[in-house]
């Protein structure tokens, strides 16, 4: 808000600190806005630029390349429908003026201007050709304390969008608002169920006296999550390797349960113990020349 302020121009571009945005990644953008009037916001993607430093970098290198090439990529196609990530996107300075600037309270900013863009009838394109890197955690301790606190960032908005998300037009873009405020607690107990099933079952402890080939519908489920994975993987160059479908595979049983304790912290923070909200700023680390130029060729393949 403070940049803001002081921004002379119709369009403004959000850049992490952290982030080496590609040569075109800003242009790319521009001209999408500037194309088509009924844009409020262009987005492009973010890479992980520390992907090869440990197991940590590369699990979170698979998890958003498929978050952005499943979901957001998904979305935009099904119901021009996305939302902002915190990095490499342009949006339309009279709209953010407009909403009344971003919210300071939030600890997920991107987020809330999303869900106020859609309610003020714009949309948010996705435009994969621009591509920016940025950092990823390379702790588990400052992973937690980052997912903690966009898991806490969603409990906020919850709170404030959850009862008038389906008076969002069109109804689909509502649902999807209202499906997106849940989204954390629906993998969070999907996964639960799913290990419960897994766990139960392998020890003999659970039998279900109705016949059915239940421990293949839960194959082919785990087969589903790795597909789709490698899938999106696909769209990258070079990122469907042997080692990067290995680690999908690995994914579910490693990665993927360590968001449990991540939703449950923020649920016990937010709602049983109430404690005040606070940022919870990003350790960085020292990304070397070396160790950013072997990936940059990889940048803006997509589709």
């Amino acid at each position: 808000n403070f940049g803001l302020r002081h921004a002379r121009h119709g369009l403004l571009a959000i850049y992490d600190a952290d982030n080496t945005p590609e040569p075109e990644a800003l242009r790319l953008l521009a001209e999408e806005l500037e194309a088509d009037a009924s844009l409020g916001a262009a987005i492009g993607m973010y890479r992980v630029v520390n992907c090869r430093r440990n197991l940590l970098t590369r699990f979170l290198n698979i998890e958003g390349i498929g978050y952005q090439w499943i979901v957001q990529a998904g979305r935009w196609m099904l119901m021009r429908f996305n939302t902002l990530p915190g990095t490499n996107y342009v949006i339309r300075r009279s709209l953010v003026e407009s909403l009344g600037g971003w919210d300071e309270a939030a600890l997920t900013e991107d987020a809330e201007m999303s869900i106020r863009i859609y309610t003020a009838g714009s949309c948010i394109k996705f435009v994969p050709r621009s591509v920016s890197w940025e950092q990823e955690p390379e702790t588990l301790c400052v992973w937690f304390r980052q997912r903690n606190r966009w898991v806490r960032g969603y409990n906020q908005l919850l709170r404030k969008y959850a009862g008038n998300a389906l008076a969002v037009r069109p109804r689909r873009i509502g649902l999807e608002i209202l499906y997106s405020l849940w989204l954390y607690y629906i993998f969070f107990f999907a996964t639960i169920i799913s290990d419960a099933c897994f766990l139960l079952g392998a020890a003999g402890l659970v039998r279900i006296t109705v016949p059915g080939p239940y421990t293949l519908v839960w194959a082919f489920a785990y087969a589903t999550f790795v597909l789709q994975l490698v899938i999106a993987l696909a769209c990258e160059r070079e990122q469907d390797s042997v080692g990067n479908i290995l680690l999908t595979m690995l994914m579910y049983f490693t990665y993927c349960q360590l968001w449990i304790p991540v939703v449950a912290r923020a649920f016990y923070d937010d709602f049983i113990a109430r404690a005040p909200l606070k940022w919870a700023k990003t350790e960085r680390f020292e990304v070397s020349v070396e160790a950013i130029e072997p990936i940059r060729p990889l940048a803006g393949t997509g589709g």
